[in-house]
């Protein structure tokens, strides 16, 4: 059976267009999301197929709570102070000094994935708190 009608959601990060240089295997796997998204949405014209990429920043997953927490084993902090001040010292420009919820992804992905978004096609879609300092 064919059918006319899907969703795809790539979730690449800020690295696919702000490589840092630390790590550039995953910056290129993630750029490459990118034009995957792009060419699969171009092969999907005329339908309502959409392929789309969501971009989040420094997510806080269960890594990187245990990290924050590994180089503030001795302060009496909330995670949430312990978080800020991680992200002072080391993601200034940070716009939302805090770290992108797990669930925020989510929810712009059920958004994606939604009648709604029917317009999405090939599309990049940034959720980075402000890191990446272009406008594009």
């Amino acid at each position: 059976m064919k059918s006319d009608y899907g969703r795809i959601v790539f979730i690449a990060s800020e690295e696919a267009v702000m490589p840092s240089g630390q790590m550039p295997q995953y910056a290129m796997t993630k750029s490459m999301l990118l034009s995957l998204s792009k060419s699969l949405s171009k092969l999907t014209r005329g339908t309502e197929v959409t392929v789309n990429t969501i971009m989040p920043g420094p997510t806080l997953s269960e890594n990187v709570q245990q990290i924050i927490d590994g180089i503030y084993p001795h302060e009496e902090m909330t995670f949430a102070e312990k978080e800020q001040r991680f992200m002072a010292a080391n993601l200034p420009q940070s716009e939302i000094q805090r770290f992108i919820k797990p669930n925020e992804i989510g929810r712009l992905a059920t958004f994606v994935c939604s009648p709604l978004s029917s317009a999405f096609k090939g599309s990049p879609i940034r959720m980075d708190g402000g890191m990446v300092p272009t406008i594009y």
